[in-house]
């Protein structure tokens, strides 16, 4: 009997070739030449350069998850680099790699246990490494230890500066100001600008926390939504409770609270909160400041429905819950099914304005023939600055250094017959919200954030890079001058 081994090229007429073509978004299915599969950093560099011997356009992908489907490419050739999953010690330093196909689950789970340590990533297991950290990935420890980009120490990658593929390593201490800057480019610019990420270095990363607390609130939509006020004073809760306790060092840094606003298909608001100190005063004073003038003979709260929003809520009568801390993270780790989105997202400075708390209810209470009601449909909103806020606007790519909440615009269905209500309703909310232009920095918002990248952008460079892309241009330039490595939403060389 002899085996058929197909190898690491997926051609158009595999069997695997419509399953590697797609990502996490269904939306988008590419139509590349082949994908390639490559399991190190070698074989990278041999696939890098036959696409440009064949004149073919090579882009990475990672998880999947561009929620834009810039990795599921009509031309070219997709280089998947998801084997390329090992998290472990780097020789070179003593510290830590992590490499670019690994998920948020591998880096998490792997760190620990090997370790000790954590990395403060993003809770969506299936994320890949290259996007999510090069583009200032964060998550649940965010607040108390800042984002990925802030403990990064090296990247390597391809490059193709010279004409030909080569594979380097780009650090914060290099010697060449040359070299220090395409390390810098890594720190928030996102994937798929100036090459092919292999691997992350961290000489150091923060220890993980022995246990944390996971609390859960809800709302139901059949008492609340006769009670605006309510809705309005649950919003300000949240809002200036984050205006008040996100500077960098504060003793409400170990909390993280999502707050999910679903629309009222989706039956309930919710709240999560993650608290990773032993100490559970911070805590309660939050959950007290949420439920501060919500009369309780007014509008009731409700059992958390388990998974609601993706998460999979304490059932319990008690507010909050001390686990493991590992557990707690398998437990909130989750990405939801792979199925059809659009998103969009937004940074803000200061509490919520009263037009926008207004545009919030109307948008979440909408339904009719234009907008049916959809239980996925949510405007989800995370607490954000503390030690994010610590490091300097143009220290990393990542410019948005003084938020104190990050939001989340989703969507999800699963048929094509239903993308127009479902993008109508988000780009209406949108603009309802931020108008035409989107989230303008001012004195409440800072722009958008690039790894929720969103094709409706018109100032896409400004609301994601701010002052910082004029230096990505100059970066992209001397990098990759002929644009090898591109994308809709990718940097663009000086002038244009």
């Amino acid at each position: 009997m002899t085996t058929d081994i197909r190898g690491n090229r997926v051609e158009r007429n595999d069997l695997r070739y419509a399953t590697l073509v797609r990502g996490f978004n269904q939306r988008f299915e590419g139509t590349p030449q082949f994908v390639e599969i490559v399991e190190d950093a070698e074989a990278t560099v041999r696939v890098v350069q036959r696409c440009l011997d064949d004149g073919l356009r090579p882009v990475a992908r990672s998880g999947g998850h561009c929620y834009e489907g810039w990795s599921s490419v009509t031309d070219g050739v997709i280089i998947d680099v998801s084997m390329m999953n090992r998290v472990g010690v780097d020789l070179a330093t003593g510290g830590y790699f992590v490499e670019s196909g690994a998920t948020n689950w591998d880096m998490i789970n792997g760190l620990y246990r090997r370790y000790g340590v954590t990395l403060p990533g993003g809770s969506c297991y299936s994320v890949g490494a290259a996007g999510h950290i090069s583009g200032g990935g964060y998550g649940l420890l965010s607040r108390l230890h800042g984002l990925t980009v802030d403990w990064l120490d090296a990247v390597e990658l391809v490059t193709v500066r010279t004409g030909r593929a080569e594979l380097i390593r780009v650090g914060r201490d290099s010697t060449s100001a040359e070299d220090r800057e395409l390390f810098w480019a890594h720190t928030g610019a996102g994937g798929g600008n100036f090459g092919v990420i292999t691997k992350f270095i961290f000489k150091h990363l923060p220890t993980a926390p022995p246990s944390a607390w996971l609390a859960t609130l809800a709302w139901n939509w059949s008492e609340l939504r006769n009670h605006e006020d309510l809705f309005v004073r649950l919003i300000q809760n949240f809002g200036r409770f984050f205006r008040d306790n996100s500077e960098p060092v504060s003793r409400f840094a170990p909390l993280f609270a999502i707050l999910h606003l679903r629309r009222v298909a989706g039956h309930q608001i919710a709240l999560t909160v993650q608290h990773a100190d032993a100490d559970r005063g911070p805590l309660d004073e939050f959950l007290a400041a949420m439920q501060d003038g919500i009369d309780p003979t007014r509008v009731s709260r409700a059992r958390p429905i388990a998974g609601i929003a993706g998460h999979h809520f304490i059932q319990s009568h008690e507010q909050a819950r001390q686990m493991p801390w590992l557990e707690i993270t398998q437990t909130e780790n989750t990405s939801g099914a792979n199925q059809r989105g659009k998103y969009k997202s937004a940074y803000m400075t200061d509490e919520f304005p009263d037009d926008q708390i207004a545009a919030m209810w109307q948008w979440l209470t909408v339904s009719s023939e234009a907008y049916p009601g959809n239980s996925s449909a949510l405007l989800q909103v995370d607490s954000y600055g503390g030690a994010v806020n610590a490091v300097a606007p143009d220290a990393t790519a990542m410019a948005q250094r003084s938020s104190i909440m990050k939001l989340q615009y989703q969507t999800y269905w699963a048929e094509a017959d239903d993308d127009a209500h479902n993008l109508a309703w988000i780009r209406d909310f949108y603009a309802a919200m931020y108008g035409p232009s989107g989230p303008l920095p001012d004195s409440v918002m800072d722009g958008c954030y690039v790894n929720y990248c969103d094709a409706d952008l018109d100032d896409w460079a400004g609301l994601y890079f701010k002052e910082n892309y004029p230096r990505l241009q100059q970066v992209k330039a001397r990098w990759d001058p002929n644009n090898i490595f591109n994308h809709a939403q990718s940097i663009r060389l000086p002038g244009q």
